[in-house]
């Protein structure tokens, strides 16, 4: 997987450093994008994931519908999508690429997972934000399904020092009126600014920055597929 030859980082950063969000279009090599697009389709081992009441990340995996039945899982994303009415919740189907990446770097989609792990992904990423040095990168591969939602939130983190976040899309042939738009809000939670999902798109964007994705149509009959994920300094990076 290579970043288009021909992409200057330069070009972008000033419009990041002003408006806090850049697009960057045709980010990958056009057949490397073709290839990406059709790794992430040929998933099979989505999970769902959604928050408990302590907004942690539950993964259901398809051994977790097996051993905890379907009525549990129901019951269970019933309660997350309650919780979005009065605050944070999500439900989408996610792919650890990193976690599975650790245990078997052999399946083809780790290509994807070696991209954004690279230097080159980090280094590029650096120079548009403006940092001199991106440590490294937590990211998952993301595909939301009709009434796959994600409500206002931030990206602040308690743990991982979050330099700026980042979708690359993967998205073919989306309509506007299917819903799925990452959504940037004010502070009195009015839209700044609405981004359609697309293919071969960067989108890198300031943290903490409020955000939403909105709810995929019922109708919607493409999938939206996406790598997302935060650039992060460590403890004595340098």
């Amino acid at each position: 997987m290579r970043i288009r030859a021909d992409l200057d980082p330069a070009t972008f950063a000033d419009t990041f450093a002003c408006e806090g969000v850049v697009q960057i279009p045709v980010f990958l090599e056009p057949i490397d994008a073709t290839a990406a697009g059709d790794l992430l389709e040929g998933i099979s081992s989505w999970a769902i994931v959604a928050p408990d009441e302590k907004n942690e990340t539950l993964v259901i995996t398809n051994e977790a519908i097996r051993k905890f039945g379907d009525a549990a899982v129901r019951q269970f994303l019933q309660s997350a999508l309650k919780r979005a009415s009065r605050g944070f919740s999500f439900i989408h189907l996610s792919y650890p690429m990193q976690d599975e990446y650790a245990r078997d770097p052999s399946p083809p989609v780790h290509a994807l997972t070696e991209l954004v792990q690279s230097r080159a992904f980090l280094d590029f990423g650096a120079q548009v934000i403006g940092v001199p040095h991106v440590a490294g990168v937590r990211a998952q591969a993301s595909n939301y399904r009709p009434g796959d939602f994600l409500t206002l939130h931030d990206d602040k983190h308690g743990r991982d020092t979050r330099l700026a976040a980042f979708t690359l899309g993967f998205t073919q042939g989306w309509r506007p009126d299917w819903g799925g738009q990452l959504l940037f809000h004010d502070a009195e939670g009015q839209i700044e600014r609405g981004l359609l999902p697309g293919f071969n798109v960067l989108t890198l964007f300031r943290v903490p920055r409020p955000h939403s994705v909105a709810p995929v149509a019922a109708y919607a009959a493409a999938k939206r597929l996406s790598v997302t994920g935060w650039l992060i300094d460590e403890p004595g990076a340098p």
